[in-house]
């Protein structure tokens, strides 16, 4: 029922005695490493509809295996914070070149979008920009932002449109 393997060999599986019968670690003895080879896929679900594969070289491929309308995949970010406020940060995504060999600036998060609360959450508030962010020899920084009213504000120039008075390309197009 709880056995020890300090070191084992094993044929094509190692199964659980039932469906969702069996957990791999525990709250207070978690595992450190996982590694899986090129090509390696993670199913989740009952019927495995949710893959993560490994594409060698390339990444990552997050995929629902169910066709139809409704089923594109969800990736959430959520927040834990039970008490959100002003200019809190519900979730960001990130990009770095942290092995970069010239260092300093290089090494920074140069770009981020982030979910950023517009003021305090109630049961009548949830208020939210995102916030798109880059970097120039600094750490990333907002340059560009939509609004929860849908007011899209952009620190730089507009480049590559002709825009009219009323900011559209077209006239008569809002």
């Amino acid at each position: 029922t709880s056995p020890v393997i300090n070191t084992g060999t094993f044929g094509t599986s190692i199964l659980p005695v039932s469906a969702n019968g069996t957990t791999l670690g525990s709250a207070s003895k978690e595992f450190s490493d996982l590694f899986l080879a090129d090509g390696g896929i993670i199913y989740f679900g009952n019927d495995q509809e949710i893959t993560l594969t490994h594409v060698a070289d390339d990444g990552l491929v997050l995929k629902h295996a169910a066709s139809g309308d409704g089923k594109a995949p969800t990736f959430t970010l959520q927040a834990g914070d039970a008490d959100i406020g002003a200019d809190d940060i519900l979730g960001s995504i990130e990009f770095q070149a942290p092995d970069e060999s010239t260092g300093t600036d290089a090494v920074l998060v140069s770009a981020a979008i982030q979910a950023v609360s517009e003021g305090d959450f109630s049961s009548s508030n949830n208020a939210t920009k995102l916030s798109f962010m880059t970097g120039a020899s600094e750490a990333a920084a907002e340059k560009m932002f939509l609004s929860s009213a849908g007011a899209l504000d952009v620190t730089g120039d507009i480049t590559g449109s002709t825009l009219n008075a009323d900011g559209d390309t077209s006239a008569g197009d809002n």
